[in-house]
């Protein structure tokens, strides 16, 4: 997926952010259930609506379709993948960004799962960044504003019996 979504959107999580809207609108706002059902013409209408390439969309749908399986085995996504965490949040302690890992043996192991599980364009370091998008982990430095703000989130952290999305 990094590749994809870099030719998509750019190489900084400055521009996947900008056009967050874009990916919204295009993926049904990011229902499984709608988007696992996009079949070769709606594939290729959102392909030249939105400038995405074929083959990043058929792994949105494919990917959709996974989470779905996890939800009819597991209850919900989400606790598929709190499950990795034991429904708690890394905290990290970091001073400094150079000592920040792009990918780590916990990204590494989601990674692997999730490509046994048949997810596509799901690498180790793609799924780094999801998990610090999806506050499974906390990667702000320790002297930045926004940590404690994090830290604060933790309750809201799915348990274990949670059947949400």
């Amino acid at each position: 997926m990094e590749s994809s979504v870099c030719a998509q959107v750019g190489t900084d999580w400055t521009s996947v952010l900008k056009k967050r809207s874009l990916f919204r609108e295009a993926f049904s706002e990011f229902e499984a259930e709608t988007v696992s059902e996009f079949m070769d013409l709606k594939i290729t209408t959102t392909s030249s609506s939105y400038g995405m390439d074929v083959g990043f969309i058929r792994g949105v749908v494919d990917n959709s379709k996974c989470i779905l399986k996890i939800k009819k085995e597991l209850g919900s996504f989400d606790k598929y993948i709190w499950d990795f965490v034991n429904h708690k949040p890394i905290m990290t302690k970091y001073k400094v960004h150079h000592k920040m890992p792009v990918k780590t043996s916990k990204s590494e192991a989601i990674s692997k799962d999730m490509l046994r599980r048949g997810f596509r364009q799901v690498g180790s370091t793609m799924i780094h960044s999801f998990m610090q998008a999806a506050g499974l982990t906390n990667d702000h430095l320790t002297t930045c504003s926004r940590r404690n703000l994090c830290a604060a989130l933790v309750p809201c952290a799915p348990s274990p019996s949670s059947t949400s999305i």
